[in-house]
């Protein structure tokens, strides 16, 4: 099976990954320093086969027909994508789009980086602005392009948005939380999961 049947963050609901870093064309400095795909279990050999395994499959024709069947197989009110990696390649994107219309029923919810990206600009905000679709701009303090210049609702790493409410055990985990799958115009903020905030303030983007 291609996608994660949950976890503890996310409660019951599924995911799809990817290899950190390589598949995200959009990171910026704090990706390189800070991101959890580069640590803890993420380091394990079998967890990064598994996300080659996955960014394999990207590439096969099937990848679409695949998805929608395992996904059909959880039932899921909603399903998270990239916990680690992100849209690559504007022909990911299209198969992303194929598998939301395809399954009209289930929230497909995330973030991206790649709005940096020009060349998948365009379709990015036509996954986004599909019904079934809550995709915010991932953002950081290292990136002079984050909010509110982005034009996107976002998620921040101790920046601007709402905090997040698992994050401060608020909640047991986002199936119970549902905000980011229920509700698209809001901006939410994140806890750092690794490093200290003094660290990540060090590189930290000041204006002129």
């Amino acid at each position: 099976m291609l996608i994660s049947r949950g976890n503890l963050k996310l409660g019951i609901l599924p995911s799809f990954s990817l290899p950190a870093i390589t598949t995200c064309p959009g990171k910026t400095l704090f990706c390189d320093q800070f991101c959890f795909g580069l640590q803890g279990r993420y380091k394990m050999d079998n967890v990064k086969r598994a996300n080659d395994r996955r960014l394999d499959a990207t590439l096969r024709d099937d990848f679409v027909d695949t998805i929608v069947t395992e996904v059909r197989e959880v039932n899921p009110p909603a399903f998270r994508l990239h916990t680690v990696g992100d849209f690559y390649t504007v022909e990911y994107i299209k198969k992303w789009i194929d598998i939301a219309m395809e399954l009209p029923e289930i929230i497909f919810f995330g973030s991206t980086r790649s709005w940096r990206c020009d060349f998948m600009a365009a379709i990015l905000k036509k996954f986004r602005g599909m019904s079934n679709v809550y995709l915010k701009a991932s953002i950081d303090l290292t990136d002079p392009q984050g909010h509110p210049y982005c034009g996107w609702r976002t998620w921040s790493v101790e920046g601007p948005g709402i905090p997040c409410p698992h994050d401060y055990g608020l909640v047991d985990n986002c199936a119970a939380c549902k905000r980011c799958w229920t509700v698209k115009e809001f901006d939410l903020s994140f806890k750092l999961r690794w490093g200290t905030t003094a660290q990540y303030r060090q590189y930290a983007f000041v204006p002129n």
